[in-house]
């Protein structure tokens, strides 16, 4: 079962900035478009908000949504 959050914010963090900082990120929100990223990755979960995705197509949206031009971003895998 997929962990939940009560709020949008904490999903965001927990499922998306932190594994993207768990790598050489320093700062995700000025690397990649989190907003993007989000809106692809958290759905509604019964009264919160959940990962829909699995960490392979995780890891695809967030290099679809880079933000640093030239400069390769290495990140972390979640397997």
């Amino acid at each position: 079962m997929a962990q939940t959050y009560s709020t949008l914010s904490e999903a965001i963090y927990r499922e998306i900035v932190e594994p993207i900082e768990a790598g050489d990120v320093q700062d995700a929100y000025t690397e990649f478009d989190i907003d993007a990223i989000q809106e692809r990755v958290l759905g509604d979960y019964g009264d919160g908000f959940a990962c829909k995705v699995t960490p392979e197509e995780f890891w695809e949206i967030v290099e679809e949504n880079t933000l640093t031009l030239g400069t390769p971003v290495k990140i972390r895998s979640m397997s």
